[in-house]
């Protein structure tokens, strides 16, 4: 396993920066390290044991942005998952080095009817 090193930034739910997603994990920000499996995206923060888990087929693009949960990290890009899940239009923001790298590698796995920015 290829693990990297990056920043959770929270998971908004509607495209709301005030209205976070709290359950299973993704209420709690933080530093920790990410990487890919055969079936998701997952990202352990320092001090967890669980790791946060974003499965391919649930994402519904990726975007690159500036600030996300209200949260800036100096202008530098931030990923933004979008998926879905429980009915609910989710976006999860990570702070990680060579953030264009870990879009393709993603979107190389997505389904191809996500796959578009």
């Amino acid at each position: 396993m290829d693990t990297r090193v990056g920043s959770y930034l929270g998971t908004e739910i509607g495209g709301k920066w005030w209205k976070r997603f709290r359950r299973d994990g993704f209420f709690a920000r933080g530093n920790g390290e990410y990487w890919l499996d055969d079936r998701a995206l997952c990202f352990r923060r320092y001090l967890t044991k669980a790791p946060l888990i974003i499965p391919f087929e649930k994402m519904t693009g990726l975007r690159l942005g500036t600030w996300h949960a209200g949260k800036w990290v100096l202008g530098k890009p931030i990923l933004k998952v979008l998926w879905r899940h429980e009915g609910q239009e989710l976006s999860s923001g990570f702070y990680v080095s060579k953030a264009d790298e870990l879009i393709r590698e993603v979107e190389a796995r997505m389904a191809p009817s996500t796959r578009a920015r």
